[in-house]
């Protein structure tokens, strides 16, 4: 029972290896982060963005695909008076080699989280 304990946590912790890890952080200085897929071989789902910002701020806040070219909104909103905002997704979006999750914020004072898991 251990040894297959032990061989399922080793197939789970490749697989986020492989999918580029489970947490990425960002400064949103620039008011938009891009986190591209550039595993050949897997596949990663969103499972949440956090926004955290440095002082309560107005702002809109944008969460996007882009898959060959071509740009989808996964979400948007507008949020007022906040120090954070979360965007969890209601399906699965896969992203493949060379797809781009991106996040902006009219704010940039700061931090953007992306939270994601092996497909």
């Amino acid at each position: 029972m251990r040894r297959l304990i032990l061989v399922l946590l080793m197939a789970v912790t490749a697989s986020a290896a492989l999918a580029g890890g489970w947490c990425s952080t960002f400064s949103l200085a620039g008011g938009s982060v891009d986190l591209t897929n550039m595993q050949a071989n897997s596949t990663w789902v969103p499972v949440a963005v956090l926004l955290k910002f440095d002082q309560a701020t107005n702002s809109v806040v944008t969460v996007q695909r882009v898959s060959q070219s071509n740009t989808f909104v996964l979400g948007s909103a507008n949020v007022s008076n906040v120090t954070s905002t979360v965007w969890a997704p209601e399906a699965d979006y896969p992203f493949g080699f060379g797809d781009v999750l991106r996040v902006t914020s009219t704010a940039t004072n700061g931090q953007v989280q992306i939270i994601r898991r092996a497909e």
